[in-house]
């Protein structure tokens, strides 16, 4: 008998990590069960600015918007809990995963008195905004909401253990796998080109400003730099204000969104990230999956899983942009080193394999129904 099973979000209509990776999951399951035979899938938005979502759904995946507008997280959970709450019964949801801090929040809340099994995933890192009360108190109640928690690191599972107290078995760590579509596109590594790659949303934790901040020390040693930043968001006219007022016009390239990322890692010379915090960057996956050489601030979650320091990338004291500058001025200037770091970064790409990770959801999902 199939199972209906919900993912839950706060806003599917924005482009970001958490947003894909669930319409990945939500697809890939789609694709294995053209016929529903096994399961029929839900996606829930809680609020929505634009009445699509952000990323392609498979036909037959059920979509359901609830508030048609940005709203605060206390009226989400005043104005939509009932709502939400209701289409579940209705639908006869048997699953739920909850994706993200702001779901697991305001869904779970609500969700508690649905009897049945719920998830929640956190897309980030429970470290990097440890100090931030607010968030700390929703990934504590989003994790006590449901029956078990999905982090992105080792290191956010041994976390949750630590300081939330979870009993043994409630937190399990899987990876984002690389999509198909970015393995197919993978082309050469272009030993030639001189440009740097970066893409994410425009917003505070992505580092947008830290960019600048390392385009500028960078600048200092070479004029001859092209980099390439793809992305928009709510910080896109400052950062692009300070790229004029900075002098960095010729050398900082804003592409704006993109509906083919898989496409532009090809010819550049190694990719960039710049973020304040992440949980794993499905980015990095990507850059590695088309063997870039890869550059990232060793925050508290991510890279530190993805990139081998000085063999396949270098990891930076966080938020250096001055030692950043450096390190990518060394192997603007050496040809043998960002080869010698491409050849390494194709590989352990099983590790993220969509059909090793998508098992593993597979599993999680039987053991939740059956359990």
């Amino acid at each position: 008998m199939k199972k209906k099973i919900a993912f839950v979000d706060f806003d599917m209509s924005i482009r970001g990590g958490g947003q894909q990776v669930l319409c990945n999951i939500a697809n890939a399951l789609a694709d294995e069960d053209p016929n529903q035979e096994k399961y029929e899938i839900y996606v829930i938005s809680l609020i929505h600015e634009k009445e699509e979502c952000a990323y392609g759904l498979r036909e037959g995946i059920h979509y359901y918007n609830i508030l048609p507008y940005k709203a605060r997280i206390r009226e989400v959970m005043s104005r939509a809990g009932k709502d939400f709450r209701r289409y579940c019964v209705e639908q006869g949801i048997e699953l739920l995963f909850y994706v993200g801090v702001y779901a697991g929040f305001c869904a779970g809340f609500p969700g508690r008195k649905l009897d049945i099994p719920k998830v929640f995933c956190d897309h980030g890192a429970l470290m990097n905004q440890w100090k931030d009360k607010v968030v700390r108190f929703m990934r504590r109640r989003g994790s006590r909401y449901a029956d078990r928690t999905v982090v992105l690191t080792r290191q956010s599972e041994k976390a949750y253990y630590e300081r939330f107290h979870c009993k043994p078995g409630r937190v399990i760590t899987i990876y984002n796998w690389i999509d198909d579509v970015i393995l197919d596109a993978a082309g050469d590594y272009d030993a030639e080109s001189r440009k740097i790659l970066t893409a994410g949303r425009f917003s505070r934790e992505k580092g947008m400003d830290l960019l600048v901040d390392t385009a500028v020390a960078l600048k200092k040693k070479t004029k001859d730099f092209v980099w390439v930043v793809y992305g928009d968001g709510e910080l896109w006219d400052e950062i692009n204000r300070r790229i004029r007022e900075e002098g960095l016009e010729k050398n900082v390239k804003l592409m704006g969104l993109t509906d083919e990322m898989e496409r532009c890692y090809r010819g550049h010379s190694m990719y960039v990230l710049t973020s304040y915090r992440e949980g794993l960057p499905l980015v990095l996956l990507e850059a590695k999956a088309n063997h870039l050489p890869l550059v990232s601030f060793d925050i508290v979650s991510g890279p530190g899983e993805i990139i081998e320091d000085g063999t396949d990338g270098v990891l930076i004291p966080p938020y250096d942009t001055e030692e950043m500058a450096c390190q990518i001025y060394g192997l603007l200037c050496s040809q043998e080193k960002r080869i010698r770091m491409s050849e390494c970064s194709g590989r352990n790409l099983e590790e993220f394999g969509k059909e090793k990770i998508l098992s593993q959801w597979r599993a999680l999902i039987e053991d939740m129904v059956s359990g």
